[in-house]
């Protein structure tokens, strides 16, 4: 198997960062597909942690390529500061290549993200403001900059002499926070970013491509979740690029023949960050309780999480859209010493039991679950982790073991890799060799 998609089957934080770090030790490539710095991720290695937002999660390990692929929207600035994060940490960036296709994140775009949201009142979608919105806007509107640009001085001059006072009267029209750039000091500053990252910059489809022909072993990392998918997710509520199996074509320049495999990373619970339905939603001191137990809290916002139960109709439909031939659970061990465990089924909605996801956040709002209840088991310590990672499998307490069998049983998928810590090596794996 040349190539694995590592795609998260919620609302995002479901892990993928790590199952992708635990994966990648055999990879050639990793390929970021959508997605920008709104999506954090926390890797560990050797004790060492790694904060990465806009970095592909195997930039940490040497020899690899971390491909941004032209799919993604790339804030420099951001990602400067990240490669200095990671080499302060002990790793490197050598590997990094980014799509001469990919669009940039400018000053402007984080300015007008805020004013829409504003805009919005009480219909906020709860964005993280970061100017991925509006980045993927002006890439379908035609307007936006793209990194190969840099590398072209007369291009880039025409471009922001064009585009910069377009973008001003938008601000002044939002009533967001002027910007204060000129033609001149943006040009300069886009040099800059030149300087910095202007060796990376290649086309990355070309990369790829190459790659698996030469029978390399290539991941593409999913950004979010499939239920964030701008078509295919919590509509308006979700985010703006292509969360779903099918963006990984599109955002990195492969054929969907070139994708082997899909495994879907499912949090044991759910969670998800900002506005929209949320039918397994937890609240007050029950919610608290999982939060913290589970240090559900953003990478990139700091925010607490929305938590609930496994939602298991979530699930079901992002594995159709992602044609899921896998499953890694991940913060299955949370759920240690919980004594009863609900499983959401099905939805009743106006009366009618409802097993598919539906498009309409009118109904998602009036759904309610329908529960299997499960017997939680008693847990181990922490310190005591690798001992049961060692023991493997057969030899987690049995209700843990009939927990991860019913969501097997329930989406068709196996689950191949169980995760039971954030440390890479606290990782069941029960299929071994993931490249033949």
């Amino acid at each position: 198997m040349p190539s694995l998609a590592i795609i998260g089957a919620q609302w995002g934080d479901e892990g993928k960062g790590k199952i992708t770090d635990y994966l990648d030790e055999q990879a050639d490539l990793i390929v970021r597909f959508q997605g920008g710095n709104n999506a954090g991720h926390t890797i560990i290695v050797d004790g060492k942690t790694f904060k990465l937002h806009g970095l592909p999660s195997g930039v940490v390990r040497p020899g690899k390529l971390a491909v941004i692929g032209n799919g993604v929207v790339v804030n420099l600035e951001e990602l400067g500061d990240e490669i200095n994060h990671v080499i302060a940490n002990g790793g490197s960036v050598d590997g990094l290549r980014i799509s001469d296709r990919a669009h940039l994140i400018m000053n402007y775009h984080k300015k007008l993200d805020g004013a829409e949201e504003k805009y919005r009142g009480k219909n906020v979608v709860g964005t993280t403001k970061k100017g991925i919105g509006p980045a993927y806007q002006d890439k379908i509107a035609r307007i936006g900059f793209r990194a190969g640009d840099l590398l072209e001085d007369d291009l880039l001059d025409d471009k922001i002499a064009f585009i910069l006072p377009y973008k001003k009267d938008m601000l002044d029209l939002m009533e967001a926070e002027p910007c204060s750039c000129t033609v001149e000091s943006l040009l300069d500053k886009m040099r800059g970013w030149r300087d910095m990252v202007g060796r990376y910059i290649c086309d990355t489809s070309v990369l790829v491509n190459d790659a698996l022909d030469q029978g390399k072993n290539v991941i593409f990392e999913g950004a979010q979740g499939a239920m964030l998918d701008i078509d295919h997710g919590t509509y308006p509520y979700v985010t703006s690029s292509a969360t779903c199996g099918g963006g990984i074509c599109t955002g990195s320049g492969v054929a969907p023949n070139r994708i082997d495999g899909v495994l879907g990373v499912i949090k044991a619970y759910t969670t998800r960050v900002g506005e929209g339905p949320f039918v397994t939603e937890l609240s007050g001191e029950e919610e608290l309780a999982l939060q913290h137990k589970g240090g559900e809290f953003g990478v990139t916002t700091g925010r607490g999480r929305r938590c609930g139960w496994l939602d298991l109709v979530v699930c079901e439909h992002a594995s159709r859209m992602c044609g899921f031939t896998s499953m890694g659970i991940t913060k299955i061990d949370v759920l240690n010493d919980t004594p009863d465990l609900p499983v959401c089924v099905a939805y009743e909605i106006d009366g009618e039991e409802v097993k598919h996801f539906p498009a309409s956040i009118a109904k998602l709002n009036r759904a309610k679950p329908v529960y299997e209840h499960f017997k939680g088991w008693n847990g181990w310590r922490p310190e005591d982790t690798m001992s049961v990672v060692k023991a493997g499998y057969d030899n987690l307490p049995g209700e843990m073991r009939e927990y991860i069998e019913f969501v097997e049983k329930y989406l068709k998928v196996p689950a191949d890799i169980i995760s039971l810590g954030p440390d890479r090596d606290e990782t069941i794996d029960r299929r071994g060799d993931w490249w033949n």
